[in-house]
């Protein structure tokens, strides 16, 4: 029996679109068994197919388990984690054959893009860059021990509609924005200064846009920003809204809940860690 165990992701991170992506501990956990009577298809299974395929094995089949703690279009990586979890069932089976080069150039290609499957694979806080076919990925330090709240709404989003809303062009003035806020954004998080978080996460390339598909978002990150959050940003392409605390402070997680729960009751508050070691699988 191999198990395989995915961290949740958040990406863009305000002004990183496509580019900035987050582990945090909350995980699903993937377990394969080898059965003949297989007749799985689904984002796991095809995954799990495509390493036989790349490495030119016979398929061996399998039944999956899923231990699923991602919410489900939400913007916390649930695909990814499929994906990720699929790939490395198999190279679990295959005795590890596939560094993780390997596994995140496969993620990658069946996902389309690498910003919430590198952080799954390498843990903490990555910067991911295309160059053609190759993936230059890059683990960032974050000095302070934060909390990641995450307000996840009662519906989902998907990423294609959430892609939908985007303006085809970005004005220059607009690109100079982005570039330096996420500068001081990453800054903030290696250096420790959380006083420049706020402003780091601000961005004008996706959130304006993707935030009108949620009702009250402004109103919501105002709030909570109000009640001492060092920053709030939408995950991925929503429609969770992720806020980020200091460490230690549990009356701001407290408030954050209450407020939730008098104003958004169906909604769900999740806290978190950053997930610094990322996907793991094993041999139960």
């Amino acid at each position: 029996m191999i198990k395989v165990k995915v961290p949740a992701t958040s990406a863009n991170l305000g002004p990183g679109f496509d580019v900035l992506g987050l582990a945090i501990d909350r995980y699903n956990i993937f377990t394969f068994v080898e059965s003949a009577e297989s007749k799985e298809e689904n984002l796991i299974y095809k995954s799990y197919r495509r390493v036989f395929e790349y490495l030119g094995k016979p398929l061996i089949p399998v039944k999956i388990q899923v231990n699923d703690n991602i919410p489900i279009a939400r913007g916390l990586g649930s695909s990814a984690a499929c994906i990720v979890g699929g790939i490395m069932g198999a190279n679990e089976i295959l005795g590890k054959p596939l560094d993780k080069e390997d596994i995140l150039k496969l993620a990658t290609e069946i996902e389309g893009h690498p910003d919430n499957v590198a952080p799954a694979i390498y843990g903490g806080l990555v910067v991911s860059v295309m160059e053609g076919d190759k993936i230059h990925i890059a683990k960032l330090p974050i000095k302070n021990k934060l909390n990641f709240i995450a307000l996840v709404p009662n519906f989902e989003l998907s990423t294609s509609k959430a892609r939908e809303v985007l303006p085809k062009r970005i004005d220059f003035k607009d690109g100079i924005y982005n570039v330096s806020r996420v500068s001081i954004l990453l800054t903030a998080l290696a250096t420790g200064d959380s006083g420049l978080i706020k402003l780091g996460l601000q961005d004008k390339f996706h959130q304006p846009y993707r935030g009108k598909l949620i009702e009250g978002f402004d109103e919501i990150i105002s709030a909570v920003n109000q009640k001492g959050a060092l920053g709030c940003y939408l995950s991925g392409a929503g429609p969770t809204i992720m806020c980020i605390g200091p460490g230690e402070d549990n009356r701001l997680i407290k408030d954050i809940q209450e407020y939730v729960k008098d104003e958004y009751p169906a909604w769900e508050v999740f806290v978190h860690k950053v997930d610094n070691i990322g996907a793991l699988s094993y041999i139960d």
